[in-house]
């Protein structure tokens, strides 16, 4: 009797391991299916992001489907639309009309734009670690002679430049964060073999590095977007 109920245990057990390797199985065949792994050739759908989820989902909002007096045949259409404080677009039948200050970004012939400070610009590594770079604007205090005659008109010392920073977008969440190497190690630090490598560097060797380890964190994780 008890022989009989370990071989039925088996049974059970040898049934249960091979229909976890079906769903398996189906879940990997779906996966890689009704997905696309990222690669330079990859083109987003041309369009309007409303919001990050869309980008992940590669679901933009046809430019056809903006109501504007511009022309859409100009090169420049999407440029204008998006310089004016409101947007409105066809949605599922519906006018809504949306502030410009609050659209993500667009796709243009494929390619990723992002908005920062009111302006938009293009995202050129796309990744789980994307990068692009933003004009910023930066406040500088000059320094004065203390024996100058204009040393008690030191607010005349200060001005206001543009600078070209780097920024990096963290494709998991749509975080963005300005290009350092305390924010490059805690991006990377998932995968755990390569921040312990990218760590074990010298401070100036880091820095020489950086976007080598992004790149290659990004060939480790890859990114992947839905068929549509």
């Amino acid at each position: 009797m008890k022989v009989l109920k370990m071989l039925v245990g088996f049974k059970q057990i040898n049934i249960l391991i091979f229909l976890l390797f079906i769903t398996t199985s189906q879940l990997f065949s779906q996966n890689t299916t009704d997905s696309i792994k990222y690669s330079i050739d990859f083109k987003f759908n041309d369009g309007v992001f409303l919001k990050f989820e869309d980008v992940i989902s590669n679901q933009a909002v046809p430019f056809k489907n903006i109501i504007s007096n511009e022309n859409y045949s100009d090169e420049s259409f999407i440029t204008k639309v998006l310089s004016k404080e409101k947007i409105r677009i066809f949605i599922e039948g519906d006018k809504k009309e949306f502030s410009t200050h609050n659209i993500w970004g667009y796709a243009k012939n494929g390619v990723l734009y992002t908005r920062f400070s009111d302006q938009f610009y293009r995202v050129p590594s796309i990744g789980k670690i994307s990068f692009f770079v933003a004009n910023v604007e930066v406040e500088y205090q000059s320094q004065v002679d203390p024996w100058s005659s204009n040393y008690y008109n030191m607010y005349d010392r200060s001005y206001t430049t543009t600078e070209l920073r780097k920024f990096l977008l963290d494709f998991s969440d749509g975080t963005l964060y300005e290009y350092s190497i305390q924010n490059i190690a805690k991006l990377i630090e998932p995968d755990k073999e390569l921040f312990n490598d990218f760590m074990a560097l010298k401070r100036k060797k880091r820095k020489q590095m950086a976007f080598i380890y992004i790149r290659r964190f990004n060939e480790n994780n890859p990114l992947f977007f839905p068929k549509h």
